[in-house]
């Protein structure tokens, strides 16, 4: 099962690495083109078919190849609201002396108006030999003439200005049906006018050339064709990028991402009504159990917490065990409330020394009634004699016995729930581990790499395209979490879900009574029988501020029989919270030992002594500041 989530998050990481293109590496300073030579045909249907040569001189070894960038869309200068498209089509390279696979993508600026097409060649795999190449591109263009009255016209920036390497010759020809009428050409950094070293028509054919171009600079030719032998001699003219256009999505797309969303928000809504639910008993109270010998239909339940009735007393089954019934993940506030309800019921007495550390007395072990209260007094309380003490502080390191009896008193606790029959599917958390967290994180890096693929796979990753896959991937997986959710935090049957809502309602009742509200017996210690519950609840603090206001009145006696302290309970500095965390903390994983690598740092010297002064530190392996690690590839 391992093994495979490996491949399959590898896998997936592979197709993005794949599927998003590397950022060419930038061309090395002193790079030069030798040879710049182009051929373009024009056909009689307006297709320019082009023809490159280059001859590359790389300044340096360990280079992979080139790259040649084409404008495939600019703002129309004509009409600067409208953008001009070029489209290029039918791409091929070959070269007797590199490696010559290729990749293309497409770069987009300014709202998307400015877009290049790369033309990125060459292996990652593979080095040039020598630090000279020779590369073969061609490709045709539609949209590349211009149409006026008396003539066609193609008016065309052959090299580009965005060269890194300088040129050292460049040549054009061109062919048209017919023969070029006129030719004109220019050079230089972008708005020059200065003309380019030659110009002219051989037999129909229009020959351009100039020398040293320097980076940045660009050789532009103009070819005048007669009129009406070629078709399609119009520049293709659109509105600008939309913004769908400008994140590659469709209002396909678009509509099937809200489909998907609606049906996952549909299944949702379909699985909160006929979903995973505990069992109910059919017509009794909710909190009623059947009589003794009775049966009761059984139903799915509906109800939510807030339509449960309050319930004044606890149910009579053990705090630990009704606890785990609202609340499957309360390991440690159950493992308190046990040992608080031991200390009520007359096992264990706490001790508050006016100096000192808190601690545990171990008073009669025959009060634990049940296997997981055994272990847990075990595990504070190894030899099990009267009087045995232990501190209520976190163990010391290395000593892990009181953190694992705690594990065993939560994994006996659900074999009791379980053995009750109150579940009729333990929940994932019942001391076997739940994960659920980790599948959720594991869950959401899956979508997201999902998502990059497949944007990329429908064209190119845009920011749009990957957060609406996501959206409607997400809204797909709710039911299905809903599901899983639903799955590991178990099932009840109507005889727990009957104990869930008796500690519910009681929960409701401990949390909201205040002081004149209590019901209890004159005489009777509320305060002790309910502080167990109260712990459990996460409400000891307010359960303890209730209760002091009834030992003001007189009502309450100002010290349980199972707390001894300098000072009566209720004006001592040990609040009912921090009595339950001390218990927490006592059963606590110890402190990790320290550790001999990485522990350098501080101020002392690595000497035993420098410059006639004695120190009483030395240096170790390991002891000074900063550390780390790493390796060669």
């Amino acid at each position: 099962m391992h093994r495979g989530i490996g491949v399959l998050v590898s896998s997936l990481f592979v197709a993005v690495a794949a599927g998003v293109p590397a950022a060419a590496a930038p061309a090395e300073y002193g790079d030069e083109i030798e040879t710049f030579a182009v051929n373009y045909r024009v056909s009689a249907d307006g297709v320019l078919h082009v023809t490159e040569s280059i001859d590359y001189k790389f300044a340096g070894t360990g280079r992979h190849g080139i790259y040649r960038d084409l404008v495939i869309r600019e703002p129309y200068a004509d009409d600067r609201s409208k953008d001009q498209k070029y489209v290029v089509s039918n791409i091929s390279v070959s070269s007797p002396d590199a490696p010559d696979q290729f990749t293309t993508s497409t770069t987009k600026a300014n709202g998307d108006r400015d877009q290049a097409l790369r033309i990125k060649i060459g292996s990652k795999d593979r080095t040039i030999w020598g630090d000279e190449a020779t590369y073969l591109i061609s490709y045709d263009v539609r949209g590349a003439l211009r149409h006026f009255a008396d003539h066609s016209e193609l008016y065309w920036d052959a090299t580009g200005s965005q060269w890194d390497a300088e040129m050292a010759k460049t040549t054009v020809r061109v062919q048209v049906p017919e023969g070029v009428q006129k030719v004109a050409c220019y050079s230089g950094l972008p708005g020059s006018t200065r003309e380019c070293d030659s110009a002219s028509v051989n037999g129909g054919v229009g020959q351009f050339s100039t020398e040293d171009l320097a980076s940045g600079n660009q050789l532009t030719i103009v070819a005048g064709i007669k009129p009406g032998v070629v078709q399609n001699d119009t520049p293709i003219v659109v509105g600008p990028p939309n913004w769908l256009e400008r994140n590659s999505l469709s209002w396909l797309a678009v509509a099937g991402a809200a489909v998907a969303t609606l049906l996952g928000i549909g299944g949702a809504v379909l699985y909160r009504r006929l979903g995973v639910r505990d069992q109910r008993y059919a017509g009794l109270p909710p909190g009623a159990l059947p009589p003794d010998g009775a049966t009761a239909p059984i139903a799915k339940d509906t109800l939510s917490d807030a339509q449960l009735p309050v319930a004044f007393a606890p149910p009579a089954v053990p705090v630990g065990e009704a606890t785990l019934m609202i609340d499957p993940a309360a390991n440690d506030s159950v493992v308190a409330a046990t040992m608080i309800d031991l200390a009520v019921r007359g096992a264990v007495r706490l001790e508050n020394p006016e100096a000192g550390a808190r601690k545990a007395v171990l008073v009669d072990q025959e009060v634990a009634s049940t296997a997981y209260e055994k272990t847990l007094l075990k595990g504070l309380f190894p030899t099990m004699e009267a009087g045995s003490e232990r501190l209520l502080q976190r163990p010391e390191a290395g000593d892990n016995k009181v953190a694992e009896s705690a594990a065993r008193t939560v994994l006996e606790l659900w074999q009791q729930v379980g053995a009750r029959g109150w579940y009729l599917k333990l929940p994932a958390a019942s001391g076997y581990g739940d994960g659920t967290v980790v599948v959720g994180v594991f869950a959401t890096i899956v979508l997201c790499l999902i998502a990059v693929v497949l944007a990329r796979l429908g064209g190119v990753v845009t920011g749009a395209r990957v957060f609406m896959l996501l959206v409607a991937g997400s809204a797909l997986l709710v039911p299905v979490w809903m599901w899983v959710h639903g799955v590991r935090r178990g099932r009840r049957s109507a005889a727990g879900r009957a104990i869930a809502d008796q500690v519910l309602g009681f929960r409701m009742y401990l949390t909201t009574a205040e002081a004149d509200q209590l019901r209890f017996e004159e005489g009777e210690d509320i305060f002790s029988k309910y502080l167990p519950w109260a712990i459990a609840f996460g409400t000891a603090n307010r359960w303890q501020r209730v209760c002091a206001e009834l030992v003001e009145a007189g009502r309450l006696t100002p010290d349980p029989v199972w707390y001894v302290g300098t000072r009566p309970y209720y004006y001592s500095n040990w609040l009912a919270s921090s009595m339950s965390q001390s218990v927490q903390t006592t059963f606590s994983q110890p402190p990790a030992p320290a550790s001999a690598a990485g522990s350098g740092g501080g101020s002392s010297s690595g000497f035993s002594s420098y410059s006639g002064s004695s120190s009483s530190s030395s240096g170790s392996a390991g002891g000074g500041g900063g550390g780390g690690g790493g390796g060669s590839w």
